[in-house]
C-alpha cells in the first residue's frame, strides 16, 4: 500500500511538473502575442496612410490615428459622421458612386479626388477600398496625394510652357527663313539676271570662232546652274505656302523638285479628299514634317519607293479633329531597339511636340521604315481654303 501511494505521488508530482512547464509555455506564448498585437496596433495607429471603415452610407465606423490626423479632427469627433463632411469642397456625387461601385464589386477599387484648393496642405486624396462583405462595411484605405498632384501640375505647365516657347522658336525661324529667301531673291536673283542678260549680249556679239565665244557659253552654263540652285534653296527655305498658296500645291512643287534630283527613288502622294482648311503655320509645320522625312529617305534609306499619306480623322461632339500624316519606303530600314535618333528625327519629334502631337516610328533591317504622326487640329488652325490631291 505504501509503494503504492509512493508512486501516486511521483505521478502527481511529474504531473504537476508538465502543467506548470505548459502554463510557463502559454505565458510566454501569450506575452509574444500580445506584443506582436502591440506592435500590429502600433503600425496600425501610426501608418503613413488613413485606414477607415465605412458603411453602405458613407458613414465612418472606425479610424487609424493617421486618418484622423490628415482630416485634422479627434478620434471621438469622427465616428458615426459622414466621410464627406470633412472635406466641404469635395464632389459628394463622385464620391457616392465610388462607394457605390466599391459595394458592388468584390475587388479593389480605386479614386483620385480632389477635396480642396490646390494651394492647401491637403488638397487631393486616393481612395483604395476593399469590401467586407459579410459586416456590410467597406475598408478604405486614404492617401495624400497633393505634393504627386502639385508635381504633376507643375511638370505640365512647364511641359505646356516648352510648346508655347518651341512654337515660337519655329516661328521665328520661319520668319527669318522668309526674309532669307527674299533677300537671295531680290538683291542675289537680280544681280544673277543682269549677269545673263550682260552674258547674252556678249554671246550675239561675239563670233563662234572667237576665243571668248566657249567663256561666255561657259557663264551661261554657270549662270543656269546658279537659278537652279537658288531656286532650290528659296523652295527649302520658303515653300509656297508663305506665298497664300494651299499645302497640296506646295507638296506638288516639292514632288517636282524630288524627281528632278532623286529620279530613282519612286515618290507617291496620298491625300485625303476631306481635309479641312488649315492655317499657314500649322500647314508650314506639316509640309517641314514631310520635307524632313522625305531628306531621311533620301540620306540613309536606299529606297526605291517612298509614299506620304495626308488624312484627316473626324471626332465627335467637342474633341479636336486629327490630322494623321504617313511617310513610308521600302529601303533598308533599322533597329529601333539602338535608340538613333539623327538630327532631322529630332527636328521631326520636336515640331510634333510643340503641336501636342505624337510621332510613332516602325523599322526594321530591311523592312523599310514607316513614321505615322498625329496632330490635333484646333479651331485656330483652320482657316478657309480648299485642299486638293498633287498630280
Amino acid at each position: 500500500m505504501n509503494q503504492r501511494n509512493r508512486y501516486r505521488r511521483i505521478d502527481d508530482y511529474e504531473v504537476r511538473s508538465k502543467m506548470e512547464m505548459l502554463s510557463q509555455l502559454l505565458q510566454i506564448q501569450q506575452h509574444e502575442l500580445n506584443e506582436s498585437r502591440n506592435r500590429y496596433a502600433d503600425l496600425f495607429e501610426h501608418a503613413p496612410v488613413g485606414y477607415f471603415t465605412l458603411n453602405k452610407i458613407g458613414e465612418v465606423l472606425s479610424i487609424n490615428q493617421t486618418g484622423a490626423t490628415l482630416l485634422g479632427q479627434q478620434r471621438a469627433q469622427i465616428a458615426g459622421k459622414p466621410f464627406c463632411s470633412f472635406f466641404p469642397h469635395i464632389n459628394q456625387q463622385l464620391f457616392f458612386d465610388y462607394l457605390q461601385e466599391t459595394f458592388a464589386n468584390p475587388r479593389k477599387t480605386t479614386i483620385d479626388l480632389k477635396v480642396r484648393d490646390i494651394q492647401e496642405e491637403i488638397s487631393y486624396i486616393r481612395l483604395e477600398s476593399t469590401v467586407l462583405s459579410p459586416q456590410n462595411i467597406c475598408r478604405m484605405m486614404m492617401t495624400d496625394i497633393s505634393q504627386l498632384q502639385r508635381t504633376i501640375k507643375l511638370n505640365r505647365d512647364l511641359l505646356n510652357e516648352n510648346r508655347r516657347l518651341m512654337k515660337e522658336l519655329f516661328h521665328i525661324q520661319e520668319k527669318e527663313r522668309k526674309t532669307l529667301a527674299y533677300e537671295l531673291h531680290d538683291e542675289l536673283g537680280q544681280w544673277l539676271t543682269a549677269i545673263r542678260i550682260e552674258n547674252e549680249f556678249i554671246l550675239n556679239c561675239t563670233e563662234k570662232n572667237s576665243i571668248t565665244f566657249p567663256s561666255a557659253q561657259a557663264i551661261r552654263e554657270s549662270t543656269q546652274k546658279m537659278h537652279r540652285v537658288i531656286r532650290s534653296m528659296l523652295h527649302k527655305l520658303c515653300p509656297l505656302l508663305h506665298n497664300a498658296v494651299e499645302l497640296p500645291d506646295a507638296l506638288f512643287e516639292l514632288k517636282k523638285q524630288w524627281y528632278f534630283s532623286h529620279s530613282k527613288t519612286n515618290l507617291e502622294f496620298k491625300l485625303d479628299d476631306d481635309l479641312a482648311p488649315l492655317d499657314e503655320q500649322f500647314s508650314i509645320i506639316v509640309f517641314r514634317l514631310i520635307q524632313e522625312g522625305l531628306n531621311n529617305i533620301f540620306n540613309h534609306a536606299e529606297a526605291s519607293w517612298a509614299q506620304v499619306s495626308i488624312n484627316r480623322e473626324r471626332c465627335r461632339d467637342s474633341a479636336p479633329d486629327f490630322l494623321v500624316v504617313k511617310i513610308e519606303d521600302n529601303g533598308k530600314g533599322y533597329d529601333t531597339s539602338q535608340h538613333y535618333d539623327g538630327l532631322g528625327l529630332v527636328s521631326m519629334r520636336e515640331r510634333v511636340v510643340a503641336l501636342d502631337g505624337r510621332l510613332v516610328l516602325r523599322s526594321a533591317h530591311n523592312e523599310g521604315t514607316e513614321i505615322n504622326i498625329r496632330l490635333p487640329i484646333t479651331k485656330q488652325h483652320n482657316e478657309c481654303s480648299h485642299f486638293h490631291t498633287p498630280d
